[in-house]
């Protein structure tokens, strides 16, 4: 439809500009704001139709205008307003007919794609028809969807599940969102899977201060009963994928195709509480837009016709996506803004109506200078002071600033980890195992889901009613084989406890193997050929290492200690002090966290990012803050020892070897039991016993049990009473420790006897001698947990005191069935030897129930405790290595990958900051072509349907690309940073927003706090390796950085043997020269405080922090000073310190009542008990050595990348990462978004991304 335009002469006429809408948009202030600019140029006369006429008059009657702003919102008649835009035919600014299908997610969606606009991997479910012109919708209340969105069809082939919802095959996996079709209905659902807790998050339209909702899974009370939550289907829904954004929302404002505004909030899938200013606005921070971004903005506003509109933009991994289209929006507080819109409008308006007025090209002029924003020319212009290379700082200004905190954290408090096995030949656990490996006998199940542990928990069930109500015990009379029937009877009474602890399967913490372990040929029952049939299996039970409401509450504390001892409280410009907070919400803090694959480190990950961040969390839940800024990373920080198996059982032999053996006193005569041969036999037979830890396959047992006798034999270590004396002391083994352990034994099983007591007088309360089976049935289910592990009792606090039973849900049962596997496990009466691996798992459960269970007045314990943390502090660090240069070895392995994402961390900072030092940084940095990424996103679509199974076992070459991919994918990750746009940032009182505070936090179990402990420590003792050294075996040619010869070399080692020599090296040994041994990176206090205490407790951190000192030169090594803090985490002694107390003052009852917290669930502690206690829990102190340089007074980064030269990266895209020819720095990455990378990466035309 062609609009009207003014005569040619009508130069200087007036052009009247109609406003149709509803009034409460109209006389909105921002509405307002703009139109009073517009009508300041002098060219326009301003009409505004009101509701009155809108509704209530014919629109014959309407006002005759020249150009039209009209849009549609609740109420608005807008097939009445398209058939004024037919009578009078105006320029309109929104087209009215493309409004229509704004009001359908289904439409926008297929519109966007039409239009190679990037959308999230989604399926469309419907219900009903797509909106047609003239069916307006009446606008939902609450959860209730208006007519016509009732359902008018059932969906074909749409089905559900507890961990998809699938459409003619294509799935798509929790987490995800559900959009209703309806898109005025802005009840919008998050549900996520059972690995992060289940439940589901619902959005809704701001409330006073919260625009969402969690919701918990339902309770399984019914064995029938759905065991999660089911999706909506009361209409049309469009599900997608979650994609996390790190807590921010992105929205997009244009006015024409050429201009777009951007702004980022506080997301509300995070905690759902809106932040706002003292003005009760919600707060916003203008943006900068890639200008791929700008290219979509354009695209949308061509595609829907809209020429003033907002949508919604998601960023994550480097890359963007549009989720929704609104319409008409514009900026709520911007002055900039609201000038730009007015210049933009005049120039659209006068350009349609009337070109030739005198105004038009002086209008389209101003505007098209409205749409250019030059980001250099930004800092230049407005952050001078940050582009000094030289020169004296002034007195306000501060030496250094924080540039990076880097931390690799302990989870929480936990509950013992714990393990049953039981050997198994039901016909229905066999058929279950069949079920889960797609009928691979050879195969091992693993259960994890709720659906299949529910389903094997109904099948134990009944094998164990079956066994009360027909116990074969009665008909036998031999008495051995009597007793083993009841011991089985009794181990299915213990698995049934486990499986039904807490009532229902919700979380992430248990799990269930069924392996097979007995086969036989039997013919198949359709005839032919016989198959291999399972006859008997091993139900392995892991459950246990749950975190506990006080490691949640430790946690917590944790990030609000964090808070405040890591980052600086305000800055020189004078503002608030109120640090990170501040740092976060203006977009300055670039945080990311990373957690390994156990539920324990993911849950501590997410309560310690909710004291972090000051989070709200409804009654105590941390899913939504788990799903949204925890990044699930099992290569990086899960424990895997296949690498360094042998030197770990090594290590294990010398320690069990040390602590076992008796030695001979100065003068007394070595009996016969210490000679050489029944020394070497009985060395043989403990290394054998330290087999049993290993995860191996015969093949390798065997190797590695050869090759280790013969270290040993070489060594000579096991025949002389002097080189024994000397690893001990090596190895800190404590005084008489083979007495020590006979005496923890003795305390063990008292305290075994001691809850078999407390176990009978329970039982005894159940008793009923009418009639025993069913008896026995009630005290199984009497006997399982009756809460979820670790959880605080319903009545808080004040109940736990009072409690007769043990905490944490846990039964005297389970309690009892603990510590007796524990005194079972420990020594093993057979054969006569002690196990000493089970010490720390003694130690574990001490611990726990001295914090958890002081109520039950154990007798011993506090003795056991003494004696089993003494052997404790031995054996644990002494796993990872008993030398200096096997620690160094063992924690270079375990923590490669950890220690080279830390200095690749570091090193993006400093690139960083070395653009914006050079005005080089650009907003454009490295993101990924829209176009592509379609390409992509159809391509992983297309390869999601047609693959059914996993890939097989991957080549060298494969885990090469693997390892390419995932380093490329965390450079995507790096650049999802959002930028503050500086003219409007100076408004708001931010400075430097091109300068963040990068922050990442990795939280994973203790192997992983040894092993980069070991390898500060011991670093100053390697010299620079090649790559297979480092035990990554990257044997392609591709990787190699080792000449061909050598490759071979390497190449005909055999699998599982040391990289490192077969005799372990002496340090004091003066036979051959060596080079002077470098100064070690940590000094002296270090170990001055593993002497005094060697555990590695709960929330133990290393913290390394990177400050950027301004009157340095750039290319100086010392421009970058490093600090590196310890904290051995909690670290205090259950019986001298109520933890309890400390960790849950003022909050113990909030998340047990089920009610809302009756204040800020920010604050676990309130402020005098934050001061009085927490300052004083879990102190660092800093360990870096900063005289290891003679011309330096800190540790550089420079300095710390050349000690861990072999950490680095070997390659990034293919090609070297690391350049020595700057000094103090390599070569600047491709994240700074120069113009030589974006050349080398859009070779050609990098400028000019899109098609016109």
């Amino acid at each position: 439809m062609s609009h009207r335009r003014l005569p040619v002469s009508g130069r200087n006429r007036v052009v009247t500009v109609g406003v149709c809408a509803m009034d409460k948009k109209t006389r909105s202030s921002a509405m307002k704001e703009i139109l009073t600019r517009v009508e300041a140029f002098g060219e326009f006369q301003i009409v505004i139709f009101g509701d009155n006429c809108i509704l209530n008059q014919p629109v014959e009657e309407w006002p005759k205008v020249d150009a039209l702003i009209s849009f549609y919102s609740n109420g608005f008649p807008l097939q009445k307003a398209e058939q004024y835009e037919a009578l009078h035919k105006p320029f309109v600014v929104n087209k009215l007919s493309e409004q229509w299908t704004l009001l359908d997610r289904r439409l926008v969606y297929k519109r966007l794609q039409e239009h190679d606009i990037p959308v999230p991997n989604h399926l469309v479910v419907n219900r009903n028809d797509y909106i047609k012109k003239g069916e307006l919708r009446k606008k939902p209340k609450g959860d209730e969807v208006a007519l016509p969105d009732q359902p008018t069809f059932e969906p074909i082939g749409f089905d559900q599940d507890e961990a998809y919802v699938e459409l003619n095959g294509k799935r798509i996996y929790k987490p995800f969102v559900e959009k209703p079709a309806n898109a005025e209905d802005h009840n919008i659902f998050i549900y996520y899977p059972h690995n992060v807790g289940g439940g589901y998050k619902r959005l809704f339209r701001k409330i006073g201060n919260q625009s969402s909702q969690y919701y918990p899974p339902p309770e399984v009370t019914d064995t029938n009963q759905v065991i999660y939550t089911p999706v909506r289907q009361t209409t049309s829904f469009i599900y997608e994928d979650f994609m996390s954004t790190n807590g921010t929302d992105v929205k997009v404002y244009t006015v024409g195709p050429d201009y777009a505004h951007a702004e980022a909030r506080k997301s509300p899938v995070v905690d759902g509480r809106v932040q706002r200013d003292e003005s009760g606005k919600e707060v916003r921070y203008p943006i900068l837009l890639t200008p791929e971004e700008k290219e979509i903005a354009r695209r949308v506003c061509l595609a829907f016709g809209q020429h003033v509109c907002g949508f919604d933009l998601l960023r994550t991994k480097g890359r963007s996506y549009v989720c929704d289209v609104n319409g008409w929006s514009f900026v709520k507080n911007s002055k900039k803004y609201f000038d730009d819109a007015a210049v933009c409008l005049r120039a659209m308006i006068l350009k349609a109506v009337a070109p030739d007025h005198y105004s038009t090209q002086t209008a389209q002029k101003a505007a098209a200078s409205a749409s250019i924003e030059d980001e250099a020319d930004i800092i230049l212009e407005g952050d001078e002071e940050d582009t000094e290379d030289t020169g004296p700082i002034s007195p306000d200004e501060p030496a250094e600033e924080l540039r990076a905190v880097l931390g690799v954290i302990r989870h929480g408090d936990r509950t013992p980890k714990q393990k049953m096995k039981l050997r198994v030949s039901n016909p229905e656990l066999l058929e279950l195992m069949l079920k889960c490996t797609n009928g691979r006998p050879r195969k091992q199940a693993k259960l994890k889901t709720p659906q299949l542990l529910q389903e094997l928990l109904n099948i134990c069930r009944d094998i164990y009613t079956k066994l009360i109500e027909h116990p074969p015990s009665l008909q036998i009379e031999d008495e051995q084989a009597r007793e083993e029937l009841e011991e089985e009877l009794e181990a299915w009474k213990q698995v049934v406890s486990i499986l039904e602890e807490g009532g229902h399967f919700s979380g992430i913490n248990r799990k269930a193997q069924l392996k097979p372990l007995e086969w036989e040929m039997k013919e198949s029952k359709a005839g032919g050929e016989s198959q291999e049939v399972v006859t008997e299996a091993l139900l392995i039970l892991k459950f246990g290492g749950v975190l506990t409401y006080l490691g949640k509450y430790q946690s917590e504390a944790l990030g609000k200690v964090f808070r405040v001892r890591m980052y600086p409280r305000g800055n020189y410009y004078g503002s608030d002090a109120d640090g990170l907070l501040r740092l976060h919400s203006t977009y300055r803090h670039d945080l990311k966290i990373y957690s390994s694959d156990e539920g324990r480190v993911q849950i501590t990950a997410a309560a310690f990012a909710k004291g972090l961040l000051a989070l709200d969390t409804h009654i105590g839940q941390l899913t939504p803050i788990l799903a949204s800024l925890v990044t699930k990373d099992a290569k990086l920080l899960d424990f895997v020892t296949h690498d360094v198996e042998e030197d770990i059982l090594h290590s294990k032999h010398k320690l069990y070897t040390a602590m076992t053996q008796k030695l001979v006193t100065p003068g007394e005569k070595p009996s016969n039991k210490a000679t050489t041969e029944d020394a070497d036999a009985d060395d043989i037979g403990g290394l054998s016993q330290t087999l049993r830890f290993a995860s191996l396959n015969k093949f390798k047992v065997v190797t590695q049990m050869v090759m280790a006798a013969h270290r040993f034999q070489v060594a000579g270590e096991s025949s002389s009473i002097r080189i024994l004396t000397r690893t001990m002391d090596l190895m800190g083994v404590p005084q008489r420790p083979l007495q020590k352990l006979e005496r923890l034994l003795e305390l063990t099983k008292d305290v075994s006897l001691q809850l078999r007591s407390m176990l009978m007088t329970q039982q005894n309360r159940f008793s009923s001698s009418d009639n025993l089976h069913v008896d026995r049935l009630n005290w199984a289910q009497k006997g399982s947990a009756i809460a979820p592990r670790g959880s605080l009792p319903k009545g808080g606090l004040q109940q736990l005191k009072n409690m007769v039973v043990p905490a944490g849900g846990e039964s005297f049962l389970l309690m009892y069935s603990r510590w007796k596997k524990l005194e079972q496990d420990l020594f093993h009466t057979r054969k006569m030897r002690f196990d000493i691996s089970k010490v720390p798992d003694v130690y574990d459960a001490v611990k726990y129930d001295a914090i958890h269970n002081e109520h039950l007045a154990l007798v011993g314990l506090s003795e056991l405790y003494g004696i089993a943390k003494e052997l404790a502090d031995c054996i644990v660090p002494n796993e990872y290595g008993t030398t200096a240069e096997s620690k160094l070895r063992i924690g270079g392995t375990i923590a490669n990958s950890l220690i080279s994402k830390l200095l690749s961390d570091l090193n993006n900072t400093r690139e960083e900051s070395f653009a914006v030092e050079n005005g080089g940084f650009h907003s454009d940095a490295r993101r990924v072509s829209i176009n592509d990424d379609a390409r992509r996103a159809s391509m992983n679509d297309h390869q999601r349907l047609e693959t059914s199974t996993p890939p097989a076992t991957m080549t060298t070459d494969d885990d090469d690309e693997d390892e390419r991919e995932r380093e490329e994918e965390e450079e995507k990750e790096e650049l999802s940073t959002t930028r503050l746009n500086l003219r409007y940032a100076t408004a708001h009182g931010v400075h430097s927003p091109f300068r963040h505070v990068r922050t990442r936090l990795y939280f994973t179990s203790e192997s992983h706090l040894h092993s980069v402990l070991n390898v500060l420590q011991y670093a100053h003792l390697d010299t620079e390796r090649q790559v297979q050294d480092r035990g990554r075996e990257p044997n392609s040619a591709n990787n190699s950085t080792t000449p061909v010869a050598e490759s071979n070399y390497h190449a005909k080692r055999p699998p599982g043997l040391p990289l490192s020599p077969q005799k372990e090296p002496n340090l004091t040994s003066q036979a051959s020269p060596s080079p002077p041994v470098r100064q070690s990176l940590i000094n002296d206090k270090l170990a001055q405080y593993l002497r005094n205490e060697k555990e590695l407790d709960y929330l133990t951190h290393i913290v390394f922090r990177m400050f950027e000192r301004f009157h340095v030169p750039p290319t100086d090594p010392r421009r970058f000073r490093i600090e590196i803090l310890f904290s051995n985490g909690i670290g205090k002694n259950p019986f001298k310190s109520n933890i309890v107390e400390m960790f849950t003052a003022g909050n113990g009852e909030d998340e047990s009542d089920g009610q809302e917290p009756s204040k800020s669930s920010t604050d676990t502690l309130d402020e005098d008990s934050e001061s009085a206690v927490l300052n004083d829990l879990m102190q660092e102190i800093q360990i870096q050595n900063d005289d290891i340089e003679p011309d330096q007074d800190y540790l550089t980064l420079s300095t710390m990348e050349d000690y861990l030269v072999n950490y680095k990266r070997r390659y990034r895209y293919g090609e070297e990462s690391f350049d020595s020819s700057t000094p103090g720095r390599q070569p600047r990455s491709t994240s700074v978004g120069s113009d030589r990378d974006r050349e080398r990466q859009f070779p050609g035309n990098w400028k000019n991304l899109f098609p016109t």
